[in-house]
């Protein structure tokens, strides 16, 4: 999110203060999952809720990290958006 310039640097710590505390400690096997919603991100561990962070900014920039266009990871944002082009 930082490298994607999604929010000035407090704000940036206090997500990643929020999201240390929903996160688990996760070994292999284990499954996170974030879903968009349109003013939130939740996240779901291995099929239970874990949390959710009321943000629509944050959710943007969350979810940014592998769909935005300047994402460091383009494959995986084209086989995330089923666009081999992307």
């Amino acid at each position: 999110m930082r490298k994607l310039g999604a929010a000035a640097e407090p704000r940036l710590r206090a997500w990643g203060e929020r999201l240390q505390q929903i996160f688990p400690d996760v070994r292999p096997g284990d499954r996170i999952v974030g879903v968009h919603l349109p003013d939130a991100a939740q996240f779901h561990f291995n099929d239970r809720s874990i949390g959710t962070i009321d943000d629509p900014d944050f959710a943007r920039a969350f979810f940014a990290i592998w769909l935005d266009a300047r994402t460091s990871a383009p494959d995986l944002r084209a086989a995330l958006l089923e666009r081999p082009d992307a």
